[in-house]
């Protein structure tokens, strides 16, 4: 386990976050320790990588389930009609 004070990690921060990929780092602030542990990630966003809504995998799940329950027959898609256009926008 490495432990540096946060003047010399914000020094160097690029160094101690990939040494934390290997082994246990902690930042010490004045009387607190902050330990910085890796985590795998369990989703990939592959529908847009530029669209943060879907770097959450509720929202991949939901639509998932929206489609599974479609395909059931079990919902039926919302078809949004020019009046229902113009009331969503405030036209």
């Amino acid at each position: 386990m490495t432990t540096v004070s946060s003047r010399v990690f914000s020094a160097n921060p690029i160094y101690y976050l990939n040494l934390a990929s290997k082994e246990s780092v902690a930042v010490k602030r004045g009387k607190t320790i902050i330990r910085l542990m890796p985590e795998p990630l369990k989703y990939k966003n592959t529908i847009d990588p530029e669209d943060p809504y879907w770097d959450d995998e509720r929202n991949y799940l939901e639509l998932v389930r929206r489609d599974k329950l479609r395909k059931e027959g079990k919902e039926k898609p919302i078809l949004l009609t020019p009046e229902l256009q113009k009331e969503l926008l405030g036209l």
